[in-house]
């Protein structure tokens, strides 16, 4: 195994696990209010994209489009997305988050800032120099790569 190689696998490592670490916050406090995982994850989703179709949600899920509607169902039975029709097509629906999501995702968010507000607190001027260009790097890269929708 070349060293290249060898590194590129250390990073991979080493990004999953500070992944799994500090997504916990956000993770735990959306958890502690009843959502499942796969409800977590759509919910930020959404946060991120906006709204979305159900087939959009089932790809995201890796999961076929009658379990992705049973899923977007029990958000909407809970109140955090509603259907909204697509002007273009009106059979179409989007999923866009509710007022009680978006408090939910603020809470988590905020937990979220406060545990790496307490990591960030430990590093040095210098290695916190070097994560901030770290991430800048990683951005600009990331902009670069095609990645699946």
């Amino acid at each position: 195994m070349s060293s290249s190689h060898s590194s590129e696998l250390d990073i991979h490592k080493h990004f999953e696990i500070f992944m799994q670490r500090s997504l916990r916050g956000i993770m735990g406090s959306m958890k502690q209010d009843g959502l499942s995982m796969p409800q977590i994850y759509t919910l930020m989703y959404l946060y991120h994209e906006g709204e979305a179709r159900i087939s959009e949600i089932g790809v995201l899920m890796e999961v076929g489009k009658a379990a992705a509607s049973q899923l977007v169902e029990r958000l909407v039975q809970q109140g955090l997305v509603e259907r909204v029709e697509v002007a273009s097509d009106r059979r179409a629906k989007k999923i866009r988050l509710l007022p009680k999501s978006l408090a939910l995702i603020e809470k988590g968010l905020e937990v979220q800032r406060q545990v790496m507000g307490g990591v960030l607190a430990q590093l040095s001027p210098e290695k916190l120099a070097s994560v901030q260009n770290a991430f800048l790097y990683l951005i600009e890269a990331i902009h670069e790569v095609d990645l699946p929708d």
